[in-house]
């Protein structure tokens, strides 16, 4: 049942150590790397500034407290806080200043952060089930889950506008 977030979860602290985007892979110093900078690269370390946030503000944590958790009354409350830090994590990628060309995939960004915020958040309002059929919805949800994680992280890793 924990699994069922954990991976989400691994997949965005990842995307927190590689997000380079509009970046080769190459370093630079000085003023030279002012005058190469470009609009997408520069929104590429807003975006990974972002996400940096949101891993040492709530993820690290919560995703600890989940994994460690097995009752269904911890659960829900991480989850419902959980999904409501994935939403903020959607609006402030949504309030990132992205190029006219990167709008579309900070779009997705946003939308991907929601899903996942929305999908968690659901899982932490269903107190009114046993828990054999919470552990059953959790489960029923990974893919889900995983699906927007895996997408949000390849596209905050690897962005290309």
């Amino acid at each position: 049942m924990r699994k069922a977030l954990f991976l989400p979860l691994i997949l965005l602290a990842l995307a927190l150590t590689f997000a380079a985007c509009g970046s080769d892979g190459s370093s630079s110093s000085g003023t030279m790397s002012a005058s190469t900078s470009t609009p997408e690269s520069t929104w590429g370390k807003e975006v990974e500034k972002v996400m940096r946030r949101f891993e040492n503000q709530v993820s690290a944590n919560a995703t600890e407290q989940i994994h460690n958790s097995s009752s269904q009354p911890l659960l829900e409350p991480l989850y419902r806080v959980y999904g409501a830090a994935l939403t903020k994590l959607g609006n402030d990628l949504g309030a990132t200043k992205a190029p006219s060309e990167c709008v579309a995939l900070r779009r997705q960004m946003v939308d991907d952060a929601h899903a996942l915020g929305q999908l968690t958040t659901k899982l932490g309002h269903e107190g009114n089930v046993e828990q054999e059929e919470f552990s059953a919805l959790v489960v029923q949800q990974e893919s889900k889950m995983h699906r927007y994680g895996r997408d949000l992280t390849e596209i905050t890793y690897r962005p290309h506008c």
